[in-house]
């Protein structure tokens, strides 16, 4: 018989790879989102940096990327909402890059 604490500790390291694995999905799926979206070419030139409180951060690496993902970008928005519901994002916020985005 397991002890209350391997069951907790079953359960919490159950829950921190399922979260792990979400944020995973969320990274990997920058592509194909942009592809459904029809600026497919915009992912070669950007990626997802992170998402913090709700906030999913996109880096770009010119301004004229930038002003195509404006276009798109509460379809964008509802894409990732759709795809990750218990990920909460809430915005997208798009952020000028070094000229690495691809690179790191």
């Amino acid at each position: 018989m397991q002890t209350a604490g391997e069951i907790l500790s079953q359960l919490f390291d159950e829950r921190f790879m399922q979260k792990a694995r979400g944020y995973s999905k969320l990274f990997d799926s920058w592509t194909d989102i942009t592809a459904k979206n029809g600026i497919a070419a915009v992912a070669d030139h950007s990626q997802i940096k992170d998402l913090d409180k709700g906030i999913l951060l996109i880096e770009i690496d010119h301004p004229g990327w930038k002003q195509i993902l404006q276009t798109k970008q509460t379809k964008l928005l509802n894409d990732f909402r759709y795809r990750f519901p218990d990920l909460n994002i809430s915005g997208i916020s798009l952020m000028l890059g070094n000229g690495k985005a691809q690179e790191e």
